[in-house]
């Protein structure tokens, strides 16, 4: 397969008539200054993916749950114990299919790689789960799922608010680190 560019940010900057010539999911070579073959998928310019360097992609599936019309009583403290709320039901199952959407809307947005904030490790009832890395390895498994490159950085929270607030049983549920590292992941 081969797709074909109007121009392509190259190495050595923009260039006319680009020819990608492409072994399974990879480039094999590339040439430029030539006319499209026929066959060719023919496209406008082409540059480098985007990195989405800061993604909690379950927050996908809260869109629009937290946001009021009209005044007072929503804030960024409201929204956490929404968010909350929410995480209470979440299992590794729904976290994958909620990725592989945020993942997939990411690639089709021209976003080619991730960064996987992490801090939720335990089941919907507080209790962790007998793979510490099960909701990691969901994660993983939507980013292969997609075929988007993944980075994923575990966070550990805390404290629940300013000040050295001590994490409230909701923070605590989610967000206790795993007594397991998860292996790194590669797509």
């Amino acid at each position: 397969m081969a797709l074909w560019f109007e121009q392509a940010l190259l190495p050595e900057g923009w260039r006319p008539s680009v020819r990608m010539i492409l072994k399974g999911r990879f480039i094999d070579r590339i040439v430029h200054g030539i006319p499209p073959e026929p066959g060719d998928e023919r496209h406008g310019p082409a540059f480098a993916g985007l990195p989405n360097v800061h993604s909690h992609a379950f927050q996908r599936a809260m869109a629009g749950l937290t946001e009021r019309a009209g005044e007072g009583g929503d804030s960024f403290w409201t929204w956490r114990e929404a968010m909350y709320r929410f995480l209470d039901r979440l299992n590794p199952e729904g976290l994958r299919a909620i990725a592989a959407l945020a993942y997939a809307e990411m690639l089709e947005s021209g976003f080619t790689s991730v960064g996987e904030f992490h801090y939720l490790h335990h089941d919907p009832s507080g209790a962790p789960y007998a793979n510490p890395a099960a909701m990691a390895e969901a994660i993983a498994q939507a980013a292969d799922d997609t075929g988007i490159a993944l980075t994923l950085l575990p966070v550990f929270y805390a404290h629940s608010n300013f000040g050295g607030v001590p994490p409230t049983e909701a923070n605590a549920a989610s967000s206790t680190p795993p007594t397991a590292t998860p292996a790194c992941w590669k797509p």
